[in-house]
């Protein structure tokens, strides 16, 4: 009886050691998934000087907490941060793992370390808290030289020829140029060009007609020629007709030479006669003027009397007007 009796007490003492076991080696997987953990990997313990070295920070922990992760410019430890990606989610079961991977190097040889790095994050009762990581050592060596050999000459930079694919951009760019030159120098010709500026002369008083005759008439009594002054006289009676046909047409030909006026008279509605009897008067004037020649008496009387014929040809009356194309 008694026997028995143990046989039972020692079956559930069994048990009940049996399950604290159990939940003893549960209990940290329990306390694991609750508590957030951070961790620094890093791909080597060992660099050169400038060289790059990746370290990836990952932080697990349970879905319902929020983290916030440090924003690392310059540092990571007392290594100079180069980048930072963004940072990554994903899941594992109720637990949620986020992680982050930097890039560091160091400009000096030496003992370096990464992190530790500190997140903050609220718990399940809505306060603030923040979990550690590792620290990495890291050690940045210089690069090994061999003093025992001799210095090498420096090697000069290598010849390379040039293709015609490199000049391209040039020959295209001096086209170019070259063009907005000639196109900037025509539109500087033509606006730069200056105007001629015609100062309108005071008009006589009589119709110009009336004046042309008396300015004639008056030259007529001068009495130039035969003092002679013919250049003088050709120089009057064509500034008399020029001035008439200014002040008749509204047409500075003063300005103007004998071909530019042979062409100009065109643009007017002019009897044949009346533009033979200026143009020939204008000649005639010219040949005394530049080539100093001295005409007949009889020439220089029918010059005169041309003059009076284009007065009379061009007069302004009932019958006759003239009009401008």
């Amino acid at each position: 009886m008694m026997s028995s009796r143990f046989i039972v007490r020692g079956s559930q003492l069994v048990k009940l050691l049996r399950f604290v076991v159990i939940a003893f080696l549960y209990l940290p997987l329990t306390v694991n998934c609750q508590q957030p953990t951070a961790v620094l990997r890093a791909d080597s313990t060992q660099i050169q000087i400038g060289d790059h070295l990746n370290i990836r920070l990952t932080v697990k922990s349970p879905n319902n907490l929020v983290f916030s992760f440090p924003a690392m410019k310059d540092t990571l430890g007392n290594l100079e941060m180069v980048s930072a990606s963004k940072i990554d989610t994903s899941t594992e079961g109720s637990n949620k793992i986020l992680s982050q991977l930097y890039t560091v190097s160091a400009y000096d040889s030496g003992e370096f370390h990464a992190g530790p790095v500190k997140i903050y994050f609220k718990n399940s009762n809505g306060e603030l808290d923040s979990v550690l990581s590792n620290d990495i050592p890291v050690t940045v060596n210089t690069l090994n030289v061999d003093t025992t050999k001799p210095f090498k000459a420096i090697k000069a930079p290598l010849d390379v020829p040039y293709s015609w694919r490199e000049f391209i951009p040039y020959i295209i760019g001096s086209v170019v140029l070259l063009i907005a030159i000639i196109v900037g120098f025509l539109l500087w010709r033509k606006y730069s060009k200056p105007k001629t500026v015609v100062i309108e002369r005071p008009k006589p008083k009589d119709p110009a007609h009336i004046w042309a005759r008396k300015e004639l008439k008056k030259l007529e009594e001068e009495k130039v020629w035969q003092g002679d002054d013919v250049k003088l006289y050709y120089s009057r009676l064509t500034d008399v007709l020029r001035l008439y046909v200014e002040y008749r047409y509204g047409w500075y030909a003063m300005e103007s030479t004998t071909e530019e006026i042979q062409t100009e008279i065109e643009n007017y509605n002019l009897k044949e006669k009346a533009k033979e009897n200026m143009l020939s008067i204008l000649r005639a004037a010219d040949l005394v003027k530049f080539a100093k020649m001295i005409p007949m008496p009889d020439a220089n009387i029918r010059a005169m009397e041309s003059a009076y014929k284009f007065i009379d040809f061009t007069e302004p009356n009932e019958n006759k007007t003239e009009e401008k194309k």
